[in-house]
Formats: structure tokens, sequence, C-alpha cells
């Protein structure tokens, strides 16, 4: 049986660097953090065996996933800039293969388990549906990603509402359909749209819109947050997250700091409702902001008035 126990144990074995990490994060969550984890490593590795994948597949995606970071911080660390600059050479190199995207999605649906930072900004936006699951009635997904949120989502919401997920990445886009199916979420109103957002024409609003981890992959992020802004019903929300000296695989876009962030929002006509701001190392602000460690950020938005 797969459980959190047996995942960090082959984590451990095959990388025991993880190990003082990881359980530095583990050992201040509560029970029942472990009984969510259990559940979603036993439902996941059910989902990845109905795909063909092995569970040992997923930690070696996730170990993959932690060593291209690190090779992305040393060059950050010796250049001040992202590995890459072009949008277009991020879609060619990650998101339109098959082979690197799988590994990359599956490793970060992990993640959203073992980094503090990611189930943190994943809580956020579980807090707000719960909040606002009988108001939202029509929901869009940019970037969906592992599927995760997308599953979340009509989990919470339910099928009195219509759901839609876009995404630039078609093998993305594959697994979040593949995920909504093996969970049976797929007795509702979806429509899955394989396009880049900023080429979408559409006279539909929407109550909530989820766009994770999205601003960053983009060259104008602005442009995307300007997008977002006119398909945002005039008292819906929307859930953000991006993050701060964060170099990856397929980032972009260099966010400097979270000030930065604020005024992109500002600048789109969005309010913050309620924001997450979370260093990756547990030090003083003025220390991370000086050895430009990341830190991950996340925050409900509504359409501002002027």
């Amino acid at each position: 049986m797969n459980d959190l126990n047996s995942a960090l144990l082959n984590i451990y074995n095959k990388s025991p660097l993880q190990k003082k990490k990881i359980e530095g994060y583990l050992s201040s969550q509560p029970t029942s953090f472990f009984k969510e984890a259990d559940k979603f490593i036993f439902d996941y590795s059910g989902y990845l065996k109905e795909e063909g994948l092995s569970f040992e597949y997923a930690v070696d995606a996730y170990l993959k996933m932690c060593s291209d970071m690190v090779k992305c911080q040393i060059f950050f660390m010796k250049y001040d800039k992202y590995p890459l600059e072009d949008q277009e050479q991020a879609f060619e190199e990650v998101y339109n293969s098959k082979k690197e995207m799988q590994s990359y999605m599956v490793g970060l649906a992990l993640s959203q388990y073992l980094w503090g930072t990611h189930y943190k900004m994943f809580n956020h936006l579980k807090e707000v549906l719960q909040q606002n699951k009988e108001k939202i009635k029509s929901y869009l997904e940019i970037g969906p990603g592992h599927g995760l949120f997308f599953k979340e989502a009509i989990n919470t919401i339910g099928n009195d509402c219509k759901y839609t997920a876009i995404d630039i990445s078609k093998v993305s886009l594959d697994l979040t359909k593949s995920i909504i199916s093996f969970f049976q979420l797929n007795y509702t109103d979806i429509k899955y749209i394989n396009d880049d957002m900023l080429n979408i024409t559409s006279t539909n609003l929407y109550d909530f819109i989820v766009m994770g981890e999205v601003l960053e992959h983009v060259e104008k992020p602005k442009f995307l947050l300007d997008k977002l802004n006119t398909l945002l019903d005039i008292n819906g929300q929307a859930f953000i997250s991006t993050c701060v000296d964060c170099p990856t695989i397929d980032h972009v876009y260099h966010f400097k700091s979270v000030s930065e962030i604020r005024d992109i929002l500002k600048q789109s006509n969005f309010e913050i409702v309620s924001e997450k701001v979370l260093p990756v190392e547990k030090l003083p602000m003025d220390e991370i902001i000086k050895r430009k460690i990341t830190i991950n950020y996340s925050a409900i938005i509504t359409r501002g008035n002027s």
C-alpha cells in the first residue's frame, strides 16, 4: 500500500539530502495533515497505475524536478537571470514534450504535500472555494497543470456549475482530463481548450478564475492579467499564485519582489482580498531578500472599481 511514509522512504533512499528539509516541515504538521496526505498518496497512486505509471516513476519525477531546480538556481546565482527568457523555448522544450511535461507535472503534484509553501497555497485556494461554493456557477482555470486544483474545485463546488480549463500544453490538458475521468468527476459540464489564453476571444464572464503558477511562465504577465480582468464577473473572485526569485526549467518572467507582484495586480485593476507571502526558507525577510531566496506568493483578487 502506498502512503506518505512509504513515499518518503523511497525519496530518502534515492536522495538523502531531501530528508532534513522535508522532515523539518512535517514535524510541525497536525494529525489531520497526515491523514490528508496519506489519502492523496493512495489515490494518486491508483491514478498513476491506471495511466500505466508506477509510483516509483512519480518519485523519480519529483527528484528530477528538484535536481532541475538546483541546476537553475546555480545558473541564477551566477548570472542573476533565469536560464530561459523566451516562452517559445519553454513551449518547445517543456510544454510540447510529453516526456518532459508529464514528468514535471507528476513531480509537481507530489510537491503539493511535500513542500510547505505549496501546501499553504493549495489550502489558500481550498478555503476560498469552500467559502464561496454556493455562489460559483461558472469556473475557469488557466493552466491547470497536474489537474489537482481543477479536481479540488469540482469536488468542492459540485455539478451545479460550468467548468472550463484552458492550457497551452496539450500534455497538461490531457493529464487534467485523465485525472478528472479517473476520479469520476466528468459527469458535469466541463470544457477543455488547448490554446494560448491570449488567443481566446470570449464574452463569457466567470464567477471564479484560477491561475496558479502561470504568470512567471510568460514574457508579459500584465497582458495575461488584463485578459483575466475582462473575464472575471464584477462580483467574482480569482486565485492567482506566482513566485519571486524562482528559476526553473520553464520560468521566463523574473519577479524580483512581492511588491512588484502587488503593483502589477494593481495596474491590471485588481484588488487583493487576501494573500500568502511564503519564503521557502525560515529566515528573516531581509535575509531572504538579500540572498534572493525563492518566495512563493498567492492571492485572492477581485476587480477594482476604476
